[in-house]
């Protein structure tokens, strides 16, 4: 009995190491997608995030993990959906939730990222801190690739961003097999793949990006068009018929309200214009130029290579030249430059200094010039700009755009969201459209709603429109 007693100590004791073990690792887990998430944006708190667990929820149950996933909307426009390994974590973007326009679809999306876990992928890529995702970084190359790349970097501290070709053809499958169990419409894997599809194709329009240049996710994921015609025709052979949903009126209900674009807490970009309410500042870029909204800057691109950034520092009026000095050896480096002469102004009633240089690169000569500003106390906010040789005066209205916003410009300021409108006899997309929020609005129109040019609207349909912005 005494020995017995003995090894059932010990085996208590075991027991209770393992126990701890077991906590101290959950611990460590949860650390880690803290950090994940914060490192991509954070996690999006408004209503629909109950919603997206629920449905995750039925597409984990159907996988055989109920009660074993965590689902989190992250707070980013990028669109994307990814997991992190180890255990269940399934984020996806509200950006990613914005085009999407059924509960089937959303489902396939989950089902995508739970069948990475179910299928093992991670320990079989010999890497436990894998990162991939359904869209991975869909985004075009010019618009959003700052933000897409800032995501990557820090995201590949954590593993790979992609897993193979034929683990992203497994978790479709595996998706596709567990939409009928949970009750949905296989027919919800081709739809969001042709959503992403027209949201890529958007985004290379409204930024001008070409053909050449591609999607960032083309190297590593299958081409979207292949994924639809493999997905299509396993919905063709296993069609369940009928009886199966999309559920579309749930999802459009659950969507009302999302916020669309930017975070609120970062400043918004309508077309050419950035305005950040709570910094309480403003300026508008060159027509042909686009702004890309990221948490430590905005970017700015535009035509022959031509490009900058806007983003703040410290520093007080008497040492505005040396801030300006600073930052334009931040931007050229080594380089050698020749200096421009130096412009000290007030630009809308706030002490500017504008530094310009000229910089040969192995592709010729480029202006390189900063503007800055002080706002007040040891505040100090700057453009870096480059341009080749004899363009740089593109930029000229862009610095003289800048200024403070007043507390009441500031209080009209919100975000933009997505709302659900019922189509009236009458209404059309072109009708719909011109009350939208923010810019390229039919174009807008007619992919977050998955329309065609043209395209009739059925009284009683129920559309996304974008609303909000300017109060």
């Amino acid at each position: 009995m005494g020995l017995r007693f003995l090894f059932g100590g010990v085996a208590m004791a075991l027991l209770a190491l393992s126990a701890e073990a077991q906590v101290t690792r959950a611990q460590a887990d949860r650390a880690q997608q803290g950090e994940v998430l914060r490192s991509v944006g954070g996690a999006y708190q408004g209503p629909q995030s109950a919603y997206v667990s629920r449905v995750g929820e039925r597409m984990a149950a159907a996988a055989g993990l109920a009660g074993r996933c965590t689902f989190t909307i992250v707070n980013a426009e990028v669109v994307n959906a990814f997991t992190t390994p180890p255990g269940c974590y399934v984020y996806v973007t509200r950006g990613l939730l914005g085009i999407l326009n059924s509960e089937a679809e959303l489902a396939a999306v989950l089902g995508h990222e739970v069948g990475h876990v179910a299928a093992r992928h991670a320990q079989r890529q010999q890497n436990n801190e894998a990162l991939t995702g359904l869209a991975a970084a869909l985004v075009g190359a010019v618009a959003k690739s700052d933000v897409v790349g800032a995501v990557a970097g820090r995201a590949a501290k954590l593993g790979t961003l992609s897993y193979s070709r034929s683990q992203e053809y497994e978790a479709d499958s595996l998706s596709l097999r567990y939409l009928p169990v949970a009750g949905y419409a296989p027919r919800g894997l081709t739809d969001v793949l042709d959503a992403l599809r027209r949201e890529d194709a958007f985004t290379a329009r409204v930024s001008g990006r070409t053909g050449r240049s591609g999607p960032a996710w083309a190297s590593t994921h299958p081409l979207t068009g292949d994924r639809i015609r493999r997905a299509a025709q396993q919905v063709a052979a296993d069609d369940p018929g009928d009886r199966l949903g999309l559920n579309t009126d749930s999802f459009l209900t659950a969507l009302d309200g999302l916020t669309y674009g930017d975070d609120p807490d970062e400043g918004y970009v309508s077309g050419a214009a950035f305005t950040h309410a709570r910094l309480r500042v403003a300026f508008t870029a060159p027509p042909g130029f686009q702004l890309a909204n990221a948490a430590d800057a905005v970017r700015i691109s535009g035509p022959n290579g031509m490009r900058g950034e806007f983003a703040s520092g410290r520093a007080s009026p008497a040492r505005l030249e040396d801030y300006a000095a600073q930052v334009l050896r931040g931007v050229t480096g080594s380089a050698p430059i020749e200096m421009g002469r130096l412009v000290r102004t007030t630009i809308n009633g706030l002490d500017a200094v504008i530094l310009p240089a000229r910089v040969e690169t192995r592709s010729g000569p480029v202006e390189v010039v900063v503007a800055a500003y002080a706002t007040g106390g040891d505040k100090a906010y700057h453009f870096a700009t480059i341009a080749p040789a004899g363009q740089g005066g593109v930029f000229d209205p862009m610095y003289d755009s800048f200024r403070r916003l007043s507390e009441r410009e500031a209080a009209t300021v919100g975000p933009m969201r997505i709302s659900i409108a019922t189509v009236r006899r009458g209404d059309t997309s072109e009708s719909l459209a011109a009350k939208m929020a923010g810019g390229d609005r039919l174009e807008r129109f007619l992919m977050l709603n998955g329309l065609q040019p043209g395209e009739p609207l059925a009284p009683g349909r129920r559309v996304k429109v974008v609303t909000g912005g300017q109060r």
